[in-house]
C-alpha cells in the first residue's frame, strides 16, 4: 500500500495496512541538508532538496509543501527577519494604522517572489511524488491573515469597530485565499492545510466568531478540493463543531491537550482527526519519551478508521536529533 493509498482508505475510513502519519518537517528539511535557512526560504530547489532529505530519512504518509505564514505577509508587503535555524517571521507589518487598510491589495503572482516560492515548490513536490505520497499545501485562513498584516491588536479592534473596513479586508484576504488555494490545489496538492491560530476561542469571542463564519463559508465554498484545519498552535475544540461543518472540510488537527474524545463527540464520525503530537517539543524528548507519548496517541486512536498520526503546532525544531525522529516513526511503522 502506497502513502497514498493510505491516507486515502483512511478518509473512507477503510483498513489500512499500517497507521498513516504526517509530520510538519517543512524546517526541518534545512537541517538535513545541511542549509541556511535564510537561503532555504528563498529557493524552491533547496526547498525541494530538503523534503527530497525529509522523505529518504522518515517517508511520512503526507508531505507538506511549502509553510512560511510569514512569507506571504511578505507578499503583500510586510517586511521579514531571518534568525539562524529558525523559519523567517514577520518584523514590520504591512499596517500600522488603520487608514493604511486602503493600500492593502492582492498580491501579482507573477511578480511576487514570495507567491513564486510557493507555486514552484508545490509544483515541484508534486513533479515527483503525488502519485504515491499525499501532498498538504498549508495556507493561512483569511480571517487570520490580516493579523500578521496589521498585528493582532489592530486586528482584533477593526473587527469590533469597524466593519467597513473589516468587510473589504476579508474580501481582499478570501479572494487571495481562493487564489492560491485552487492554484496549490491545481499544481498537485491532495489538500489544502489551514491553520486557525487567530480564529480559536483562545484569541477571539463567540460573537466575533460568528460574525466571521460566513466569510468563512464564503471562500471554503470557492475552493476545489478538501481542507483540513490546523489548530496553528492554539486550542480549537471551542469551534471545532463548526469547523467541521464549513465546506470542503475533512479533517481537524488537534492541540496536544486537547482529548480525541472531546472532539470526536462535537464532530460527525466520519471527519479524520490528526494531531496531539507537539512538534515544537521534539527538540526536548528523549528518544524515550518520544516513543512514550506516540504510543499512548496510538493506543487512544488503534480503533478509530479515521485518524492520522500528526505533529501539532509549529514545526519540528531544526536542532532536533535525527534518531529522536525515526525513533517515533519506527513506532508508528510497526504498531500493531
Amino acid at each position: 500500500m502506497t502513502s497514498l493509498e493510505r491516507i486515502m482508505c483512511t478518509l473512507t475510513g477503510e483498513p489500512t495496512d499500517c497507521m498513516p502519519f504526517t509530520m510538519l518537517l517543512s524546517l526541518y528539511g534545512a537541517s538535513l541538508i545541511k542549509c541556511k535557512t535564510s537561503e532555504y526560504y528563498r529557493s524552491p530547489q533547496m526547498w525541494f532538496e530538503g523534503q527530497e532529505a525529509v522523505v529518504e530519512h522518515f517517508n511520512p504518509d503526507i508531505l507538506i509543501s511549502p509553510f512560511s505564514f510569514p512569507l506571504e505577509a511578505e507578499a503583500f508587503g510586510s517586511e521579514l527577519i531571518f534568525l539562524d535555524k529558525y523559519a523567517p517571521n514577520v518584523r514590520k507589518p504591512m499596517i500600522t494604522k488603520l487608514s493604511q487598510t486602503n493600500l492593502l491589495v492582492e498580491p501579482d503572482f507573477d511578480t511576487s517572489d514570495a507567491i513564486q516560492f510557493f507555486l514552484q515548490g508545490i509544483s515541484n513536490l508534486s513533479r515527483k511524488y503525488k502519485h504515491t505520497h499525499a501532498i498538504g499545501s498549508p495556507i493561512h485562513a483569511p480571517t487570520d491573515l490580516p493579523a500578521l498584516l496589521m498585528g493582532m491588536e489592530m486586528w482584533i479592534d477593526t473587527l469590533l469597530f469597524h466593519p467597513q473596513e473589516t468587510d473589504r479586508i476579508m474580501r481582499i484576504t478570501s479572494d487571495h485565499f481562493v487564489k492560491m488555494g485552487n492554484e496549490f490545489l491545481n499544481r498537485g496538492a491532495t489538500f489544502l492545510v489551514v491553520p486557525v491560530n487567530f480564529t480559536t476561542p483562545m484569541i477571539i469571542t463567540e460573537k466575533i466568531f460568528s460574525n466571521l463564519i460566513p466569510y468563512l463559508t464564503e471562500a471554503f465554498s470557492r475552493i476545489n478540493g478538501p481542507i483540513v484545519i490546523h489548530n496553528g498552535g492554539a486550542k480549537i475544540l471551542g469551534f471545532a463543531d463548526r469547523f467541521a461543518k464549513l465546506p470542503n472540510v475533512i479533517a481537524i488537527v488537534l492541540e496536544p491537550t486537547e482529548k480525541f474524545e472531546e472532539a470526536r463527540s462535537i464532530t460527525n464520525h466520519n471527519i479524520v482527526l490528526m494531531g496531539n503530537f507537539d512538534g515544537p517539543d521534539f527538540v526536548n524528548m528523549s528518544e524515550e519519551k518520544a516513543i512514550s507519548k506516540c504510543v499512548k496517541i496510538l493506543d487512544n486512536r488503534k480503533h478509530d478508521p479515521h485518524f492520522i498520526f500528526a505533529t501539532s503546532n509549529a514545526d519540528i525544531p531544526y536542532q532536533t536529533p535525527v534518531q529522536t525522529i525515526k525513533a517515533v516513526v519506527n513506532t508508528i511503522r510497526n504498531y500493531k
